[in-house]
């Protein structure tokens, strides 16, 4: 009779449990005492409708709007920085330091970067160092929107050291390299704007024992100390091209590029969550612009399980004066 009764208590549970099922917060509501606020003044936005498991909020400022919350593309204009400095070499002289771009490099070989087309737009930056010295010249702000109609691009700077008898080649480092995407509505996409991000690979075309001391194609700081010239593996800025001191050093050819990445790439805006399942439901929420305009205002609320999720979207148009 026991094995007879917990059978069917057992029963009983497991169809208690699939009674149970995840409804929509639909007597969720928000509201505001007065829908014009001036810049710097708190904004109050009380709940009504009961506990719900999640409350997300987007102001509608920048990077906060509901409505491109899944937008991941956009025609903006991109715009490149970085930091360079020339510490070694004579001055004039035949070794240079090349910008160029590709959007059809197939890989971080030798081969595939001898095969790839690239566009050198070394004369878009006016400012290259024109002296000898430890200290950084920050570039212009390169324009690369004639790239943006390509699905990836790859940014590369290539040092050409000629072989001289009588003095050592030109030493050189890079930090601080920058890419954005600003679209016309202000949104900017940071494309490449830490050393982690950016994935720099080196290429040595020629005497591979002098190279960019950074990883190659399948080689990085996270599985070696050294890169295939056997040089120690950056992974913070500034990274170095160093031929030495030495003179009658053999020609180098030697190419240091960035990952692939599409110029159009946005980052999605964002909400702020609010409320969070498990935490006692707010009676409201107070929040402050620090801007004028008008803003379409957004709360999602949500009540969810594992594998189910309802929701509700509440928006409030506010005036925000200065």
């Amino acid at each position: 009779m026991k094995a007879i009764r917990y059978s069917i208590g057992f029963v009983a549970l497991m169809a208690s449990c699939q009674l149970v099922q995840v409804e929509a917060p639909d007597a969720f509501s928000v509201s505001t005492e007065k829908t014009t606020f001036r810049v710097g003044e708190p904004v109050r936005f009380s709940f009504t409708g009961g506990n719900i498991d999640q409350v997300v909020f987007f102001s509608g400022e920048i990077g906060r709007r509901y409505e491109q919350r899944t937008r991941t593309s956009g025609t903006g204009e991109n715009r490149l920085v970085f930091q360079s400095s020339m510490q070694q070499g004579v001055l004039p002289g035949q070794d240079s330091l090349r910008l160029l771009v590709s959007t059809n490099l197939a890989g971080y070989d030798a081969a595939s970067v001898t095969a790839a087309r690239w566009t050198d737009i070394t004369s878009r930056n006016t400012r290259w160092p024109t002296t000898l010295a430890t200290t950084f010249t920050t570039s212009d702000s390169l324009n690369l929107n004639d790239f943006a109609t390509a699905e990836k691009v790859n940014i590369a700077f290539r040092f050409i050291g000629k072989r001289n008898a009588a003095a050592a080649q030109r030493r050189w480092q890079i930090q601080n390299a920058v890419l954005i995407n600003r679209l016309p509505d202000g949104t900017v996409t940071n494309l490449f704007n830490t050393f982690a991000n950016t994935g720099w690979v080196q290429v040595s075309q020629k005497n591979n024992a002098v190279a960019w001391n950074v990883g190659t194609a399948g080689i990085s700081a996270a599985n070696s100390l050294s890169n295939t010239s056997g040089i120690l593996i950056r992974t913070a800025y500034p990274i170095s091209l160093d031929p030495g001191t030495a003179t009658g050093v053999e020609d180098n050819d030697d190419w240091l590029i960035t990952s692939a990445v599409n110029l159009k790439t946005v980052r999605p805006d964002v909400g702020l969550t609010v409320k969070n399942t498990g935490a006692n439901m707010p009676p409201a929420y107070l929040y402050t612009f620090t801007r004028p305009g008008t803003y379409t205002v957004t709360f999602i609320g949500m009540n969810r399980d594992v594998e189910t999720a309802k929701e509700v979207v509440r928006q409030l148009q506010l005036t925000i004066t200065p």
